[in-house]
């Protein structure tokens, strides 16, 4: 599956089913990973497909994040994510909403909010729910 107009070739994963029923097995290009029903298993032992999108979210800005503070020369934040959702009541297929809090123990405020900008003008998970119509509420809370 190349593009022939880029060369570019976008990231797969294979699923499969296991022999647990509920267990499901992800296999990527050097990643593997086990999803879990926790409605079809009596104890689920991995994350289920809404734990691990809310966590690529969360992870998309940290890695953002991170990445700005070496290429911008800054010191690398001390950082914690606290990242919530909630599932519409009236639509299980869509978020009611989603909440992100940003606590940056050594960055000031100033600093913080723009590596917050920063996340949400290029992560394309972040992107995908706004362009969507999913709210996502953002707080910083900045100590440094």
């Amino acid at each position: 599956m190349t593009n022939p107009d880029t060369g570019r070739r976008p990231y797969a994963l294979t699923l499969r089913t296991t022999d647990v029923v509920g267990r499901f097995a992800a296999a990527g290009d050097d990643t593997t990973f086990t999803i879990d029903n926790s409605k079809l298993l009596e104890h689920a032992e991995h994350p289920g497909t809404a734990e691990y999108f809310l966590a690529s979210l969360a992870g998309c800005a940290l890695n953002i994040i991170a990445a700005r503070s070496v290429e911008w020369e800054l010191p690398y934040p001390r950082l914690e994510l606290a990242a919530s959702y909630l599932v519409d009541q009236n639509d299980s297929t869509r978020f009611e909403r989603i909440e992100l809090s940003f606590s940056f123990a050594d960055t000031n405020e100033e600093q913080s909010w723009r590596y917050v900008n920063d996340f949400s003008d290029r992560c394309p998970i972040y992107n995908t729910l706004v362009r969507g119509g999913t709210p996502i509420d953002i707080e910083v809370k900045a100590a440094g």
